[in-house]
């Protein structure tokens, strides 16, 4: 469709023409291809001006059906889980590297855990023996020498079965006289230490059997120095006194309770 403003142009320049015709007769009649021209121009002044074409509205388009709503929506949620899937995959991945290094460094911080226990151990082992050794160096120095052997008297109450852990710990056993002459000068020394009537425990008791007495050694008593007196004779205490203790005093031997606390004797080899 031309619009008004074109025609109006295309007429008046129709009349100019028959006007001019009358003056020239050499310009010739309007054509075609004039007014094809002449509409041409007039398109270019109009968007020229900034006019604005007729628009094409687009043709209106089908509404979306409630079951393709519904599948697009289920589309897009498994979409979202599979993104979801993916993560955890990535994660529980990492995850597993990380638990296989935590193990790894779990297993290395045993091995070291092993080994220092083994140090500690060994570490324990040199304490016990310096122990030993310390021990058997002041009995010999603080205590008395007797043949083959050194006599010490701790100060210390203890029952039968501590005194005996002591005098081991210490490297030595508890003072087990096996003859007169060893009887003799143990009574002497422990006279010189204790002053007054202390008694002290020896290394013998008849735990094992009733009147079968053994050194802690395990080997059988020969010789005894037990306490003769017509008021109280030992041994007499049957079942109930199975350990052996000394009297400071005079040195006679006595079967008392083994958990009494009482004062006692370690020996060392020399």
């Amino acid at each position: 469709m031309i619009p008004t403003v074109i025609l109006a142009a295309v007429v008046g320049f129709s009349a100019l023409s028959s006007c001019d015709s009358a003056d020239s007769s050499t310009r010739s009649p309007v054509t075609t291809a004039d007014l094809t021209q002449a509409r041409e121009f007039n398109e270019e002044t109009v968007r020229g001006r900034g006019d604005t074409p007729d628009i094409i509205e687009p043709e209106p388009t089908t509404a979306v059906s409630d079951m393709e709503s519904t599948y697009n929506y289920i589309l897009s949620r498994l979409a979202a889980m599979d993104q979801a899937i993916h993560r955890l995959n990535v994660g529980h991945y990492t995850l597993d590297i990380k638990v296989t290094q935590l193990l790894e460094r779990v297993s290395r911080l045993d091995n070291r855990l092993g080994d220092t226990e083994d140090a500690i151990q060994q570490v324990s082992s040199y304490c016990k023996d310096n122990r030993k050794e310390i021990g058997r160096l002041e009995g010999c120095q603080k205590g008395r020498k007797m043949g083959y052997k050194c006599v010490l008297a701790y100060r210390v109450y203890e029952t039968y079965a501590d005194a005996s852990q002591k005098c081991q710990e210490r490297g030595g056993r508890m003072a087990m006289p096996r003859d007169r002459k060893e009887q003799e000068a143990l009574a002497e020394y422990v006279k010189s230490v204790f002053h007054g009537n202390w008694p002290v425990w020896l290394g013998i008791n008849d735990q094992r059997s009733e009147g079968l007495y053994l050194f802690e050694d395990t080997t059988r008593v020969t010789y005894f120095q037990w306490r003769k007196h017509f008021l109280s004779s030992q041994p007499d205490g049957g079942k109930r006194e199975n350990c052996v203790a000394m009297s400071s005093d005079d040195g006679d031997w006595w079967d008392t309770y083994c958990d009494r606390r009482m004062y006692y004797l370690c020996e060392f080899d020399v």
